[in-house]
């Protein structure tokens, strides 16, 4: 039997649901779309890792949040929305349009997985997700930091590579040979202070953190999108295929 991998998304928000298309600010549009895009993606790369995907959508009931925790065998945590700052204890200071419904349901969720030892892979938001739910922090916006750190932002690079990553833990990506690896970048943000247990297993030439993953258990986010590189890229489908197969076991 194919092992049921949670993906909580939101492409698309709650409150635009009686609203017509003609109403529809145009890159908020464009926006959803792209979501959209990436998480079909990232249905797909599930499946031709073996494993079924079904699609979570944001709610308020705990009861609900728990059962999900408990029916899925692996949860993917996705891309999009900024998370809200308050959930790590600070202001907005570049943070843009934070969904503060996605942010509670997958805070919540995302602790009552981890709370039943299922398998997590976070992609960009998701990454950062699983730091701020214990307990780091991140920077909201690296472009206020160095203006050599916007190339971080390549507005929907859904094909080809950006910059190189280094890996200080090659056993989370077995099929590398060495220890860089080329990504694709679509974030202006990034994990700052790393939650105690965390570790960092990728990270830039010039120290940004790129990968984070729990020992205990297997909880590995990456700050790149390999949904958008798996289906030509081994080495990006492996990282699908080792959540999958830690999800059957």
């Amino acid at each position: 039997m194919k092992p049921l991998i949670g993906v909580p998304t939101d492409p698309f928000r709650s409150a635009y649901e009686n609203m017509g298309l003609t109403e529809m600010d145009h890159d908020m549009l464009g926006y959803f779309w792209l979501l959209e895009r990436l998480t079909e993606k990232i249905c797909y790369s599930v499946r031709r890792a073996g494993g079924a995907p079904v699609m979570l959508s944001a709610s308020d009931d705990a009861s609900e949040t728990d059962e999900l925790a408990a029916r899925c065998d692996g949860f993917v945590f996705a891309g999009g929305d900024d998370i809200d700052p308050s959930f790590y204890g600070e202001s907005n200071r570049g943070s843009t349009a934070p969904n503060e419904e996605r942010d509670r349901f997958e805070l919540a969720l995302l602790k009552a997985v981890l709370k039943a030892g299922k398998p997590v892979l976070g992609i960009c938001r998701g990454c950062q997700l699983i730091n701020v739910a214990l307990g780091g922090d991140l920077h909201q916006n690296l472009p206020d930091l160095k203006p050599e750190w916007k190339l971080h932002k390549c507005p929907d690079v859904t094909e080809g590579y950006v910059h190189d990553v280094d890996v200080l833990m090659p056993e989370y990506f077995p099929s590398l040979s060495g220890r860089v690896m080329r990504v694709n970048s679509m974030h202006h943000q990034v994990v700052n202070h790393l939650a105690p247990d965390l570790e960092i297993i990728a990270q830039t030439r010039d120290g940004l953190v790129e990968g984070v993953a729990m020992p205990s258990s297997y909880v590995v986010g990456v700050q790149w999108h390999p949904e958008c590189l798996s289906a030509a890229d081994p080495l990006q489908a492996e990282i699908f295929s080792r959540l999958v197969t830690v999800a059957r076991n």
